[in-house]
């Protein structure tokens, strides 16, 4: 999967929210460099927040995602 996420000034307000299910969180924690990946009732997640307070979140759900 490609995802492209553009700095261009007015093609998203600051604080915007992008949210992957992934079907190993840990895995992907892990080759990103992310130490800190929350268990959730729903399943286990992680965020990235860049300099302008966008976050990118990434979550296995407990029935993961194929």
């Amino acid at each position: 999967m490609h995802l492209h996420l553009s700095e261009h000034a007015g093609d998203a307000r600051p604080g915007t929210l992008v949210y992957l299910y992934v079907g190993d969180v840990d895995a992907l924690a892990a080759a990103c460099g992310i130490g800190e990946v929350h268990d959730m009732e729903w399943g286990r997640d992680f965020v990235v927040t860049d300099p302008d307070g966008n976050r990118l979140r990434v979550g296995t759900p407990k029935t993961a995602v194929p």
